[in-house]
């Protein structure tokens, strides 16, 4: 196995294992063993923090592991430290591995303790200092993230936690000088990327914002750049983005305005004032009693900075293939933001190059470790999203709630207001949609989507798996999209996100399975498929698995007996009685296709197990709809070879009335052949049926189709079928 093919299998294993432990029923002896199962599948992935995570966990719940964790976690322990043979290690890592450890379970005293200690100002410095060592800040993030997201929050000390970060933050500001600010407006950066709340409440207390942007004009540009960067992250909190609007848009504008500002400072000016865009008009436009005088428009519009001008500004960075990491990861960002707009997307959408740079841009993330990469791949897979997403596609209740909000935008407009719906907006509709949606795929939106398909996070996954479900959606695409090799990144992220089961359902639909999944693949596909056909919130889903599913059974014996193994018969039963004409129809299309498979067909010939399964066709197969009929009738006229089905099927209450309208002159010829064929089993298993049809005038219809169908196959099938009636005594009429 190569060690691209290993690497694929352990990520597999963790994800199982994730999965596992999401069952509520657990005790906590089996947690525990698929806890030490995972942790020595994440050695292998070389993650040593989190592998010594779950081993020690698992040693929490059940203390007889001891001795598998002690072995674990010595030889997590040698290799850091063979690692680290040229160098000694640096104390913070005991130091810091220490107090993570000791924050499991601590009481607020001890909190209160630590956060008031040298030690927790050593944690802050080490997360705000540029060049800490990479294990040391990883550490101080993950002691942070436990000490601001508590399990439980009540009594928890969130205020005095908030004031002694608060008072690290002003003492170093205090100073003056260059290095202290940096350090402090960095370290808030990191408090903002593991706390939201705790970060907002250090920069709005009284006189914050306000005093920093009073002297920014007089820093350095790195500190500027520092406190741009702050501001962007802190656009995201509402709190935050009064005060930002108060105080800081005139310097945000004027940064990303003028042509001589540093490029790093104006792409995270940009960035900054493309969040606070990207929020409700009622936040950026509307005049309140503690915003300023100006709106952040007005103030856009005296820079003469113009949403375009800013967005083709960061749109630059990206087309400029700069090597420069912090000015790519703030255009990233700010687009991501920007591309909500649909006059931004559709300016983003038609633009190849800057589609192909992006897809370039991810790609060149799969030898780099940085861990800048993720919020880069994060803020990429964004823009591939917002350029690819339809429109959602309404129920009848939202319907008419959008039919209610046309008419009060339409009162609007007569009375002068805006009353413009951006969700009418053309630039959405699905052909603009779809126009995006080729130039990504010929851009290489497919290979970068790759890239966070196997990323370890949970948040880049869902996105890819999002996108590629966008991708898939035209039909036109799918073909190209195969070329590309787009099941390699769908079928890993289809064994626990079903948006990418979906996308891959997709694909079966219309594509032949034989060349499209190769080898195995197709079996692996099948429970994906399975997890669609059982999702009762989404009809489609249900659906797009059904076909899916269909599509492969029909080619090879092995997947139907391996749905057959899975009790995917139970889940098509059950669908069969969906309210859904095209989920009922398609479940039946799914039965007629596995009663190919000998257990089923077996199961299905027997009166003791299948009478109300029968009776269900029989119901189905005399139906409205045609392609319903089709399918199980279908399924009827290979059940019919045995005859136990054909004493079922004798069973079901006007069974001869259902029987006699397959052949009806007006019925499909597809069901006439199905139910010329039942007739024949019926009549060979059953001579004595063959005076109730004559009842129902079932002879008379033979000779009508022999006389009128212009299918041949079919002719020749009632001709042989009216001779089975003459040699059990019907004479024929003329």
């Amino acid at each position: 196995m190569s060690s691209v093919e290993n690497e694929e299998s352990l990520e597999t294993q963790v994800i199982e294992f994730t999965k596992q432990l999401e069952n509520a029923d657990l005790d906590d002896t089996s947690k525990a063993s698929i806890l030490l199962h995972r942790a020595t599948a994440l050695e292998s992935l070389n993650l040593p923090e989190k592998a010594s995570q779950d081993a020690r966990f698992a040693l929490n719940l059940n203390s007889t592991l001891q001795p598998q964790v002690k072995q674990l976690l010595d030889r997590l322990n040698a290799v850091a430290s063979n690692t680290t043979t040229s160098k000694p290690q640096d104390p913070r890592v005991a130091s810091f591995q220490h107090h993570l450890s000791s924050l499991e379970g601590a009481d607020i005293a001890h909190i209160r303790s630590f956060v008031s200690s040298s030690d927790f100002v050593s944690i802050l410095t080490a997360c705000g200092t540029v060049d800490t060592p990479p294990r040391v800040k990883s550490l101080a993030f993950m002691i942070l993230t436990k000490l601001f997201n508590p399990a439980a929050a009540e009594k928890y000390p969130f205020t005095y936690i908030i004031e002694q970060c608060a008072a690290c933050f002003s003492h170093c500001i205090d100073q003056g000088k260059n290095e202290a600010k940096l350090l402090a407006y960095n370290t808030l950066i990191a408090i903002f990327q593991t706390s939201m709340t705790v970060g907002s409440a250090i920069l709005c207390q009284e006189g914050t914002i306000e005093e920093m942007m009073d002297v920014v004009e007089f820093e350095t540009v790195p500190v500027q750049l520092a406190v741009a960067q702050v501001l962007t992250i802190a656009s995201s909190d509402k709190s935050c983005r009064t005060q930002i609007l108060k105080y800081a848009v005139n310097w945000l504008v004027n940064m990303a305005g003028r042509s001589k500002t540093d490029p790093q400072l104006k792409a995270a000016a940009g960035t900054a004032l493309t969040k606070l865009k990207a929020q409700p008009n009622d936040e950026t436009t509307t005049k309140k009693e503690d915003q300023p005088t100006e709106s952040l428009e007005d103030t856009m519009r005296k820079m003469h900075l113009t949403n375009e001008s800013l967005v083709d500004s960061l749109q630059q960075i990206i087309k400029s293939k700069t090597s420069d990491a912090s000015l790519v990861l703030n255009a990233v960002e700010g687009l991501a933001y920007a591309c909500l707009k649909p006059e931004i997307k559709d300016k983003l959408g038609k633009d190849a190059e800057f589609i192909k740079c992006l897809s370039t841009l991810a790609l060149s993330t799969t030898n780099n470790a940085d861990a800048n990469s993720n919020p880069l791949l994060f803020g990429i897979g964004t823009i591939f999203s917002s350029l690819t997403m339809y429109r959602p596609v309404m129920d009848e209740q939202q319907k008419q709630m959008k039919k209610l909000r046309d008419l009060a935008n339409a009162k609007q407009q007569a009375a002068g207001g805006p009353g413009k719906d951006e969700a009418d907006d053309p630039r959405e509709n699905d052909d603009a949609v779809e126009s995006r949606i080729k130039l990504c795929v010929s851009n290489g939106a497919a290979l970068a989507l790759m890239v966070l398909s196997k990323n370890t996070s949970v948040n880049l996954r869902a996105v890819a798996a999002q996108t590629y479900l966008n991708l898939v959606t035209p039909q036109s695409v799918r073909g190209q999209l195969l070329q590309q090799g787009i099941v390699k990144g769908l079928l890993p992220l289809s064994r626990s996100d079903i948006v990418a089961s979906q996308a891959l359902a997709k694909l079966a639909i219309t594509a032949d399975p034989r060349i499209a999944f190769q080898g195995d693949t197709v079996l692996d596909l099948v429970r994906p498929f399975l997890e669609l056909c059982k999702d009762a919130n989404s009809q489609l889903r249900q659906f797009e698995g059904l076909m899916a599913l269909t599509n492969l059974a029909s080619i090879d014996d092995r997947v139907r007996l391996m749905i057959e193994d899975a009790d995917g018969m139970t889940v098509f039963e059950n669908l069969q009685l969906s309210n859904n004409d095209m989920v009922q129809r398609a479940a039946t299309e799914m039965v007629c296709n596995m009663t190919f498979c000998d257990p089923v067909f077996e199961r299905y010939s027997d009166p003791d197990r299948s009478q109300n399964r029968i009776r269900l066709l029989m119901i189905l197969s005399d139906g409205e709809d045609p392609a319903t009929r089709r399918a199980a009738s279908g399924a009827l006229a290979i059940l019919a070879n045995s005859p136990g089905a054909c004493d079922m099927m004798l069973k079901v209450d006007k069974c001869y009335e259902r029987i006699a309208r397959w052949v009806d002159e007006e019925e499909t010829v597809d069901v006439q052949h199905r139910g010329i064929e039942i007739l024949r089993c019926l009549i060979t298993h059953q001579k004595d049926v063959v005076s109730h049809l004559v009842e129902e005038q079932v002879d008379n219809k033979l000779i009508a189709l022999v006389k009128k169908c212009q299918v041949q196959v079919v002719r020749s099938a009632a001709m042989e079928v009216l001779k089975l009636f003459v040699a059990n005594g019907v004479k024929l009429q003329a």
